[in-house]
């Protein structure tokens, strides 16, 4: 019996832990399907999503203000396409899911009536606040386990995807850049952060998700790339992405592990970006502190204060006043590094009781 977890493309920071996940689980022997929602989408609602992909890069205010304004998903999906998956869960007799994504428990609620056992779930909160689509069903989600990566209230990291299996590059063995994104969705104030801090004399990585991105950036800041076509919905793997070339041109790859981002995390000194959960599981993993831009909704500010609390991230204007101090940098580094230790694998957890859920008696 498979573990099935249950993502959304929509938000990177959403699917891609997902797919880390799912490669350790698959590590440590278990069977293991990673579902994504957009799959389920009608056609025409695809087109929308796109849509509002292109209109909220273009416009950050209106990407926040659509965020509390989510619905329920069920009247966009495919009735055909959602017969099918769970006919196909029964005839696996799948019996544990995770949620990464609140739109996905009318689903599972649908299942739990197709079938004589009762599914183990977890709702799986990368945030340290539940989302917009988790708060659309609260009350209904109360009965399943809630695991949470982030502890707000306790100042916590308590459990967590691990990215990866090599340590932290040392400090002193790091580049002195910054790298600067936005996300899945590229969405923010990052790339015009990213400038001002170029112009100010800094290095900058920046991520981008349009070749019409590059043309405004200026010297000091090199650009990278997410492959505009790639769609989490109709392929299985990471993001391919990439560094831009001067001639324009980008030689995309991806990991097998985890996305290549990462990696240009693990050796920056820093972050500028908003605060997504998926992003603070990077910046944990690599122990790479973050410069923390304006946040997308209310769960990304109570991430945001999580770090700066913890002494793990910094905002851009306290880092502007410290003269843009490294040493500053590498504190906030120093206090990822000792935090790690504390934090379980929720991979070797979900193993663990598969593996009971098989032993007979």
């Amino acid at each position: 019996m498979a573990i099935v977890l249950l993502t959304s493309g929509a938000t990177l920071g959403t699917h891609v832990p997902a797919l880390i996940l799912a490669g350790r689980l698959r590590a440590l022997g278990i069977e293991v399907r990673v579902e994504v929602f957009e799959r389920l989408l009608r056609p025409d609602e695809l087109d929308r999503l796109r849509a509002a992909k292109l209109a909220f890069r273009g416009n950050f205010k209106l990407a926040v203000a659509a965020q509390r304004m989510v619905r329920d998903q069920m009247p966009a999906l495919d009735d055909a396409a959602v017969d099918e998956l769970l006919h196909r869960w029964r005839a696996a007799d799948v019996d544990q899911v995770v949620i990464f994504s609140g739109f996905w428990v009318p689903v599972v609620e649908r299942y739990e009536a197709l079938t004589s056992r009762t599914p183990r779930v977890d709702i799986c909160h990368l945030d340290a606040a539940p989302t917009a689509s988790f708060n659309l069903f609260r009350a209904r989600t109360e009965r399943f386990r809630h695991v949470w990566m982030f502890d707000a209230e306790r100042g916590t990291a308590p459990t967590s995807i691990r990215v990866g299996d090599e340590d932290p590059v040392p400090w002193q063995l790091r580049e002195r850049r910054l790298l600067a994104h936005g996300g899945g969705w590229g969405l923010g104030t990052y790339r015009d952060r990213a400038a001002d801090l170029a112009r100010a004399g800094l290095l900058v990585d920046v991520v981008t998700h349009d070749p019409s991105d590059v043309s405004a950036l200026p010297s000091g800041c090199r650009a990278f790339m997410i492959d505009p076509k790639w769609e989490a919905w109709q392929d299985g793997g990471f993001p391919p992405f990439g560094e831009i070339l001067p001639d324009g041109t980008v030689r995309y790859r991806r990991g097998a592990a985890y996305h290549d981002s990462f990696d240009l995390a693990r050796h920056r000194v820093a972050m500028l970006c908003k605060t997504g959960g998926g992003t603070l599981i990077d910046s944990l993993w690599s122990a790479t502190p973050i410069v923390l831009l304006a946040p997308f909704g209310a769960h990304e500010q109570v991430n945001a204060d999580l770090w700066r609390r913890l002494g793990y991230g910094v905002t851009e204007q306290e880092w502007r006043d410290s003269g843009y101090s490294l040493d500053l940098l590498e504190t906030l580094h120093r206090n990822l590094l000792t935090a790690r230790e504390g934090t379980a694998d929720y991979a070797a957890d979900l193993a663990a009781r598969a593996v009971q859920t098989e032993v007979p008696g």
